[in-house]
């Protein structure tokens, strides 16, 4: 799909800091992140609900999302624990129309940081993405350890 900010990521028409990559799914660092580490895993192909994958393709997001869980956890950036989350749809606060899952580190105490986060993400855009720099850092990190 031309306008899916996703699908150029996978036609490699915009930037990503990719954490994991097969012939299926793609685990890449959010440009918005709510943490440190925050990542997206998609299926390599437009699709825009959950129920639109294949069950074997839904199989392996769930289990790409795993992998990244447990290399977040290796990291240095030692999650207290993670999030799963999938927002199904535009009225389930799904803000690019194409399957992905949200992987996102939670550290003890970060509750009303993260509240901070929630709200101030749809500013982000106007204020800037974080650094591609620090993101590729943190992707290389992830990679070396799955």
């Amino acid at each position: 799909m031309s306008d899916c900010v996703f699908c150029a990521i996978l036609a490699g028409r915009q930037p990503a800091s990719k954490v994991y990559e097969d012939d299926r799914v793609l685990a890449f660092l959010d440009i918005y992140p709510m943490r440190p580490g925050h990542t997206l895993v998609i299926p390599k192909f437009h699709v825009q609900y959950v129920q639109d994958l294949s069950p074997e393709v839904r199989a392996h997001l769930f289990e790409t999302a795993t992998a990244v869980s447990g290399v977040l956890r290796r990291s240095s950036l030692t999650p207290a624990d993670v999030h799963f989350v999938i927002n199904d749809g535009a009225h389930a606060s799904q803000t690019v129309p194409h399957v992905h899952m949200h992987v996102l580190p939670r550290y003890k105490g970060d509750t009303v940081n993260l509240l901070g986060s929630v709200l101030r993400k749809p500013l982000q855009a106007l204020l800037g993405q974080s650094r591609r720099a620090l993101l590729d850092a943190q992707a290389a990190e992830l990679r070396s350890l799955l």
